[in-house]
């Protein structure tokens, strides 16, 4: 069959926003305009999702399951789809057996280098063993690695804003930019669990009074993290999108102990947000040291409290430089338009071996 145009579903499970939830949303758009057909697929349905039923596009395209490996076998059996694309590893688990049962293309990505508690390490290692005969991408070459797969690295990406970044001039006269204080916020966004060391991030707050730190997110460190903050420290929550939030902050922090390549990352800097982070997984390849951000050698705390200094004492010029080449670099590599020709092809590849029945 031709793989020109496909009918080709994105399958996960969720119920909240989270970086595969922003990939996923991003994908489904990219491939849309690309002129293929595209479907999200819910294994589950939790109730009204804040990603997917939050935009028109999405919630147009988007289908809730009941969780059962049968409703999806159904829905293969009957529809016209040429593809799926799994995220997530209770996703990989359920869409592979039901592509092999209805000889359906399957295509998996592998976002997360985490552990996590016994559970989710099981349910991870059941997901890899049953991935190895079939078409994987990993989003970091850390996570190739752990996953011990054979599989394409294609690292995320972003939609591109529709408006100027941060610090740069408005070129386009149709383009409103509304004038907004000064941002201030030091963050911290993504899952509050031991990989991702929101606890790091609160030790370098207590040791930096002077400045305004936030946490967005919410995870199994919750109650740990809300005893230990201090008063320049504000839990943000859980927020459905990070959009109305960016325009506030002025330095994104990741302390990860385990990372791939976090989608937050891109998000800030496509928005000409600095990132300091330490030099984990993929991070290097979308921060570029003293060019757009930060890279700190593991654990190094000192340092970076060091860059956290220089982050927040940019001058204006400083930041407009950074906000240029940051732009710049993720459109080049880490854009829409960049990545998902190369999802394609490993599609196209995953649908030489077998097409819809």
């Amino acid at each position: 069959m031709t793989t020109k145009n496909i009918n080709i579903a994105l399958l996960l499970d969720s119920k909240d926003y989270g970086g595969i939830e922003t990939h996923v949303a991003n994908l489904a758009k990219g491939l849309h305009s690309s002129g293929h057909t595209v479907q999200i697929i819910l294994l589950n349905n939790f109730g009204e999702h804040p990603v997917f039923e939050s935009d028109e596009f999405l919630s147009s395209i988007l289908l809730k399951l009941d969780g059962n490996l049968a409703a999806l076998y159904n829905v293969l059996k009957k529809s016209t789809i040429d593809l799926v694309h799994t995220h997530g590893y209770k996703a990989g688990i359920i869409g592979r057996i039901s592509c092999k049962l209805t000889n359906t293309a399957v295509v998996s990505t592998f976002h997360s280098g985490e552990k996590g508690n016994i559970k989710m390490q099981l349910y991870g290692w059941v997901d890899r063993m049953t991935a190895y005969s079939f078409h994987c991408i990993c989003v970091s070459e850390q996570i190739k690695k752990s996953a011990n797969l054979t599989a394409e690295v294609i690292q995320n990406f972003v939609e591109l804003p529709s408006k100027s970044p941060r610090n740069l001039p408005n070129k386009s006269p149709s383009i409103s930019i509304k004038q907004t204080a000064p941002a201030t916020q030091i963050a911290f966004v993504g899952r509050l669990s031991y990989e991702k060391g929101p606890d790091v991030f609160i030790r370098l707050a207590k040791q930096l009074p002077e400045y305004d730190f936030s946490i967005y997110g919410s995870g199994p460190m919750l109650e740990e993290i809300s005893t230990a903050v201090t008063s320049n420290v504000t839990l943000e929550g859980q927020v459905k999108s990070m959009d109305p939030h960016w325009s506030k902050i002025s330095l994104l922090c990741i302390t990860s102990r385990e990372e791939g390549l976090p989608l937050v990352a891109i998000e800030a800097l496509v928005r000409g947000i600095p990132v300091v982070s330490f030099d984990i997984g993929g991070i290097a390849s979308v921060v570029i040291n003293k060019l757009n951000g930060w890279l700190i050698a593991p654990y190094n705390e000192t340092a970076f409290l060091k860059s956290i200094k220089q982050g927040q004492m940019l001058t204006n010029d400083q930041r407009r430089k950074m906000s240029s080449f940051s732009y710049s670099h993720i459109k080049k590599n880490f854009s829409t338009n960049a990545v998902v020709p190369q999802i394609f092809d490993v599609y196209s590849k995953a649908l030489i071996g077998g097409s819809h029945a």
